[in-house]
């Protein structure tokens, strides 16, 4: 009998790009597949044994693949050129021209009202290349707050944006696991982008996304890890939000976030010096930081 193939969905998405997902049989485990078979359902397993017992240790626990399925937010607007902002929040990796993957992990934070109504709050940590020398940009990550997103827990979500196309967010699915450790990471290269969501403390990952078409949105001057305060909303009040394991490569090296140049950007009321912080970034590892929130926007 022939093992089940996997099934491959593409989809049309805004500015010109294509998503295609592909959802592995039932049974799929990355963590005892080969590594031609986990990459051909989306996974970046390397050939070399010592990096391969490493990899599949990360997914030990992996159990199930949820389909990626697309659905438009509202139009995005998402750069920054400061070291002060009134929209992102974290550190931005320079000193290379050539970021080509960047990842971590992510805890899912506990959220409260106290700011707004969930329709007004929004709070969106995400991973990306770009937009901080340039307005393109590409990002994934998770949110919650407003009222078309998980109001405890996160969904997940990928957006590509230039000067010309400030293209909508693609949410592709979402949890109500606050607490949970979101591992992620994304790839560019010759205009496609691969996007991956990893639930491991659930043991559940959702289909590995990838988006052609997207030379036009990509800029390598930098990689970035920002918790965002979304343009028209109020910043959620979230529990501590922790980006771990976080590191990035240029051209074919690997480096740790603080073993690069890296510039901390910092949230406050009016996106400078003289605004009020209405969060704080602290360094504890050199792949890791975490952040506090200090007050309503």
């Amino acid at each position: 009998m022939r093992a089940a193939a996997g099934k491959e969905l593409t989809y049309r998405l805004p500015g010109g790009a294509t998503m295609t997902t592909i959802v592995p049989p039932q049974g799929f485990r990355p963590q005892t597949a080969a590594p031609a078979t986990a990459r051909a359902y989306g996974f970046n397993a390397p050939n070399s044994r010592k990096a391969l017992a490493a990899w599949r240790a990360k997914y030990q626990g992996y159990r199930e693949t949820i389909p990626s399925v697309p659905c438009l937010g509202p139009s995005g607007k998402s750069s920054v050129r400061f070291s002060y902002s009134s929209n992102w929040s974290g550190y931005i990796a320079t000193g290379h021209s050539n970021y080509n993957e960047v990842y971590d992990d992510q805890n899912i934070p506990t959220y409260s009202a106290s700011c707004g109504s969930n329709a007004s709050t929004l709070e969106a940590p995400w991973i990306g290349l770009g937009g901080y020398n340039s307005g393109k940009l590409i990002q994934q990550g998770f949110a919650s707050g407003s009222s078309n997103t998980a109001t405890q827990g996160a969904s997940l979500w990928y957006e590509y944006l230039n000067s010309a196309h400030q293209n909508p967010p693609v949410y592709i699915g979402h949890t109500t696991k606050t607490g949970h450790v979101i591992s992620q990471y994304m790839t560019y290269s010759s205009g496609k982008v691969g996007f991956h969501w990893y639930d491991r403390t659930a043991g559940s990952g959702w289909s590995p996304v990838t988006v052609s078409g997207l030379s036009g949105y990509y800029d390598g001057t930098t990689a970035d890890y920002i918790n965002e305060r979304p343009y028209g909303f109020k910043l959620r009040k979230f529990s501590r939000q922790t980006f771990s394991a976080a590191g990035a490569r240029y051209g074919s090296t690997f480096k740790d976030l603080f073993n690069l140049s890296t510039t901390e950007v910092r949230l406050t009321t009016n996106g400078a010096s003289s605004g009020t912080a209405l969060d704080t970034n602290t360094r504890s590892s050199s792949t890791a930081f975490y952040q506090t929130w200090k007050r309503c926007s």
